[in-house]
């Protein structure tokens, strides 16, 4: 007897649920927790579909737009219907209390009418959602493409056939550079250590379609690494700078501020008629010769932060055109994550320590440096598997003084 009981009570309340769902089933839909639900669903699906083709630059948005909307239906219909099991099971055990039969007549009675306005609102979560993915996936789609699409820098210079194009992630300024040296200057890149000047020579090379050529100057650099020599055989050995120099290419004078003003006055002859004395006779320049120059100073000579620059000679600077290059955090991010794939919410934490850093430094007018180099090694640190801290202290707090920690808001420990 107990049994049957049992089996009775079971099969009351499962159809008390299945009423339930059938009758609460578009306020339960609609409901908050549903919407949410939907809305989470949605955009995991999208945001899933659309970074498995962001490899591909998003070539078939409609198609992804269509698997995105289709995966939202099927699982956020799903989830919704879930909701709506809890809120049955919930209501039976009240229901369960009453009576057999007024249930079982209740059920019987309203199940009709019940099962019409379920299917309606199934048709209703399917637009809404179908609708909130399309959305979705579009906004998610645009994003990625953002993040995983270079943009393409496009400069137009005076007498080129066309616009000189650069695919990949630069600093703001690589415009500017582009444009000086289409119009035949000398660039001059002028700003702290780690902000990409570097690489925006190689950049331009690479827009330019040029052969690329770098030479680093310091106090001690020989007027043979520029000019080249002649051996004790009688060969001549041609240099970098040379070749750029006579056969057209762009050269690279990296730390030019750290270079020998004697080396330096040498070169201007060459910047400003373009036609230079090396070890083996006069070479007049190629008409495709461009040349940059990088800096951390403005020629003034050693600063707080970069005690050993030499002071240049007006007439050399007179040769260049100059161009500040400040630190560029949307590229700093970029570089960063790229760097740190797998661990990108602690490369941001790190990012934004670099920073605060860097800001109060500056504030307080500290000889201390916080490059974007410092917060791309981390994030190399980081997707090599050291945590945040360690990162952080390797490679951006490293060797500080306890008065440096201290003005810059440092627990001892960090440093």
């Amino acid at each position: 007897m107990w049994e049957r009981q049992r089996t009775e009570v079971r099969q009351i309340a499962g159809a008390i649920a299945f009423e339930t769902v059938m009758r609460y089933g578009d306020a339960l839909a609609r409901s908050p927790h549903a919407e949410k639900t939907m809305e989470t669903t949605a955009e995991r699906v999208a945001t899933a579909v659309a970074r498995a083709v962001a490899g591909e630059r998003v070539a078939h948005a409609e198609e992804i737009v269509r698997s995105a909307r289709s995966a939202a239906l099927e699982t956020a219909t799903g989830a919704a219907e879930e909701v709506a099991e809890k809120t049955a099971a919930r209501l039976t055990a009240d229901a369960a209390a009453a009576s057999l039969k007024a249930a079982r007549e209740a059920v019987e009675e309203e199940l009709k009418d019940a099962w019409e306005a379920f299917e309606e609102s199934r048709e209703g979560l399917r637009r809404s959602v179908g609708r909130f993915a399309r959305e979705e996936a579009a906004r998610v789609i645009a994003e990625i493409a953002a993040e995983t699409v270079p943009p393409v820098v496009e400069v137009r210079v005076a007498g080129a056939p066309g616009p000189v194009r650069l695919a990949g992630h630069a600093h703001a300024v690589l415009p500017d550079v582009l444009l000086a040296l289409g119009a035949g200057c000398h660039v001059l890149l002028v700003g702290p250590a780690g902000t990409g000047k570097s690489m925006m020579a190689q950049q331009a090379a690479e827009a330019f379609e040029q052969e690329f050529h770098a030479l680093s100057l310091g106090p001690t650099t020989p007027m043979s690494k520029i000019f080249g020599y002649y051996d004790a055989h009688g060969h001549y050995h041609a240099t970098p700078f040379r070749r750029a120099f006579e056969d057209g290419g762009l050269m690279l004078l990296d730390e030019l501020d750290s270079g020998h003003p004697g080396l330096l006055a040498e070169l201007n002859q060459a910047l400003s008629l373009r036609s230079c004395a090396f070890a083996d006779g006069m070479v007049t320049a190629h008409p495709d010769f461009r040349l940059v120059a990088t800096a951390n100073t403005y020629g003034t000579g050693g600063d707080r932060q970069y005690v050993g620059r030499q002071a240049l000679d007006a007439a050399t600077l007179d040769r260049f055109t100059i161009i500040e290059v400040p630190v560029d955090e949307d590229l700093e991010e970029l570089i960063a994550l790229a760097h740190a794939p797998a661990r990108p919410d602690d490369t941001r934490r790190v990012i934004a320590e670099v920073r605060r850093l860097r800001a109060t430094a500056a504030e307080k007018r500290l000889p201390v440096m916080f490059s974007p180099r410092a917060a791309i090694d981390a994030a190399k640190l980081l997707q090599a598997g050291a945590s945040v801290e360690q990162a952080v202290r390797w490679r951006v707090v490293r060797g500080m003084s306890a008065a440096h920690r201290s003005a810059l808001g440092l627990a001892e420990d960090e440093g």
